[in-house]
């Protein structure tokens, strides 16, 4: 049976992220999320992230032994869950880092895994952040049609990588890339004559360009880009598995990793917005008696307790079954992320309604809340590209 208590390690990272958040990010969280000026929130952004340096977030799935922290599923997500409640851009610089990595674990040489995980934990940079380059603007192309035909998962990518002696060149473009804009390494999905591929770039090789950091609606602290590859050339055992094609199962493989993570990650900005509309209907007093003792308003916030716990129990059992399996569960990661980033849009707009039309004002939390939830419908995976993958597991029994 799962025991929901958490381990002495676990009560103490989590502590001391709560810790962080709470001096380090809360207190300036409303105010960056109404900075528009992209160059002028990133250094304040960066400069925050250093002081959590020792708590190697952006390391949270390295391997011990190459000097990563090594955590199991079930800490990142109980991390994940304490970085979003701070403010859920923060979660998406420290840990989205982290999903770039996945890859490499899963298809990368013991040679690929000392040099690259050791770059990062050897790093004398203040926050040595990744990330991952698959998004492009025609999407990746999902051929449903074949997967139910063949179980074959293929995805329509335009970006190129050509052999050209002992090198790859890389050329095409990426966008809403997490961590695109200040990361030291990229992890690049590309099209090669055997098949999709993962590419290690280095962030600082001759044609990596930055074209845009993109202005959110939400999670307005995170970083957002949009990439080019111009004549990226990298050498070829850069390529992840050293052998072309692996893309496809690398990535599915991933996904069934970071889709539970995501879904801690709306837990967080789910619980954050419950308890703040908890203390309003408590405090806000209308007809001589606090709000939440009418019915309409106690009855919204008994379901927002109710949907915060199910979709935590959700995510937290996808993240044990990844702990404890010998492959990763796609298909209950895929439903947990959907149900829980549902909930957190479902609980932060129930937040708005419970304070009222002061809920619609920026001075109030529960707005930044409410767009901070939508964006975890979305990203690693749209919730209908999920529900459709999920019926495909269901199909071919995965």
């Amino acid at each position: 049976m799962i025991d929901f208590s958490m381990t002495k390690e676990q009560e103490a990272m989590r502590k001391s992220v709560r810790e962080f958040c709470r001096k380090e990010i809360i207190p300036v969280a409303a105010e960056l999320d109404q900075i528009t000026d992209r160059d002028e929130i990133i250094p304040r952004v960066l400069g925050i992230m250093k002081k959590g340096k020792d708590l190697e977030l952006t390391c949270m799935v390295i391997p011990e032994q190459y000097g990563g922290m090594g955590l199991d599923n079930v800490t990142i997500g109980i991390l994940w869950e304490e970085l979003a409640a701070g403010d859920a851009g923060f979660v998406g610089n420290f840990g989205i880092s982290n999903i770039p990595w996945l890859p490499l674990i899963i298809g990368g040489t013991d040679e690929q895994k000392e040099k690259w995980f050791r770059m990062a934990t050897d790093s004398d940079e203040d926050v040595f952040i990744t990330s991952y380059a698959g998004t492009e603007s025609q999407g990746v192309g999902l051929n449903t049609d074949k997967i139910w035909e063949t179980g074959q998962f293929n995805f329509n990518v335009q970006t190129s990588a050509s052999k050209e002696g002992d090198c790859y060149r890389i050329d095409g473009e990426k966008c809403f890339i997490t961590g695109g804009g200040i990361a030291k390494l990229c992890i690049v999905m590309a099209n090669t004559s055997g098949g999709l591929s993962h590419f290690i770039v280095p962030t600082d090789t001759p044609g990596f360009n930055v074209i845009r950091n993109n202005d959110l609606m939400g999670h307005r602290t995170m970083v957002n880009s949009i990439l080019s590859f111009d004549g990226v050339k990298v050498p070829e055992e850069n390529l992840i598995s050293m052998s072309e094609g692996n893309g496809p199962a690398e990535m599915l493989k991933a996904a069934a990793y970071s889709d539970a993570w995501v879904a801690a990650l709306a837990v967080g900005i789910a619980r954050a917005a419950y308890e703040t509309a908890l203390n309003y209907a408590k405090e806000r007093v209308i007809g001589g008696k606090p709000i939440i003792q009418y019915q309409a308003i106690g009855m919204m916030i008994a379901d927002m307790a109710m949907l915060v716990e199910a979709a935590r129990a959700m995510t937290w059992k996808s993240l044990w079954m990844n702990d404890t399996r010998e492959t990763p569960d796609g298909k209950l990661a895929a439903l947990a992320k959907v149900f829980a980033s549902d909930a957190a849009m479902k609980i932060t707009t129930d937040a708005v309604q419970v304070y009222g039309g002061a809920g619609y004002m920026k001075e109030n939390p529960v707005e930044k809340y409410m767009r901070d939830a939508k964006v975890t419908q979305i990203y690693e995976g749209t919730n209908q590209v999920l529900r459709v993958l999920a019926s495909i597991f269901e199909f071919l029994g995965m």
